[in-house]
């Protein structure tokens, strides 16, 4: 991802009980700490895309709108009484995205889409994917800018 013009971050895996739905339509359990130091960071994440907004809302708020990052992190969730975790890859883009020396486009679907296509082809997966339109949208997205990844036939989650 770094070499495809990505800055990795390192964010918290705490984030407050209200924003562990954000962006996701899977069902789960959150997990939540029994005593938490702050009521601010009183759950385990699910998504990291709520960390990585938080980000980029720091960013805006100081001027900076051309974002482009990424995190490899884990996720946390309870299902059928059985704690888990699984390991994420996410990234946000905004603004300018830079191509080349002195070369920019503004981010668009097709940016990020090339991006993904990059990261699925280096990990062998070439001619095994496609993009299709998400059954159901998670209220924080685009509909018409929103893609669920389907790898041999079998959709990947988040």
């Amino acid at each position: 991802m770094i070499a495809l013009g990505l800055n990795e971050t390192l964010t918290y895996v705490l984030i407050n009980d209200k924003e562990v739905r954000n962006f996701t339509t899977d069902e789960f359990e959150e997990v939540k700490l029994l005593d938490p130091i702050s009521e601010d960071r009183n759950t385990l994440r699910y998504s990291l895309i709520t960390s990585l907004y938080k980000i980029y809302e720091y960013n805006v708020a100081r001027g900076n709108k051309d974002i482009s990052i990424f995190e490899i992190g884990k996720g946390f969730f309870k299902k059928n009484n059985e704690y888990g975790e699984n390991l994420k890859l996410c990234a946000l883009l905004s603004g300018e995205f830079y191509t080349g020396i002195n070369e920019k486009k503004n981010v668009d679907f097709y940016i990020a889409k090339g991006i993904a296509e990059e990261v699925l082809n280096s990990r062998g997966y070439e001619n095994r994917y496609s993009f299709v339109v998400p059954k159901l949208l998670p209220k924080e997205l685009h509909p018409g800018q929103t893609a669920d990844i389907i790898v041999n036939r079998k959709e990947c989650t988040e």
